[in-house]
């Protein structure tokens, strides 16, 4: 739903195909999108409970970008894609 409901599209929004999603500047969304669903607001830790239910980062940050909190991620899972929620069901946290 934070990717659908399309309140914060321009700090995560799916990608082309939808088959990824993708935070633009992960500083703004962890301050302002983090906490409407998840009791804390650090980017890192929503990062690591993507990878416990298996997504994977597609993107690594420009060179200019690396070590700036305002960066664009990109994160990809086999099951989570736009428009098919009845693949939701199928992602377990490993």
């Amino acid at each position: 739903r934070m990717i659908s409901d399309g309140q914060h599209t321009s700090l995560i929004h799916w990608s082309p195909e939808g088959k990824s999603f993708i935070v633009t500047d992960s500083a703004t969304f962890a301050r302002k999108v983090l906490p409407m669903y998840f009791k804390h607001s650090a980017f890192q830790s929503f990062v690591r409970q993507l990878n416990m239910y298996g997504f994977h980062k597609v993107n690594r940050p420009p060179r200019g970008q690396r070590g700036s909190e305002n960066q664009t991620f990109e994160f990809k899972h086999s099951q989570f894609q736009r428009d098919r929620e009845d693949l939701l069901d199928t992602i377990k946290r490993k």
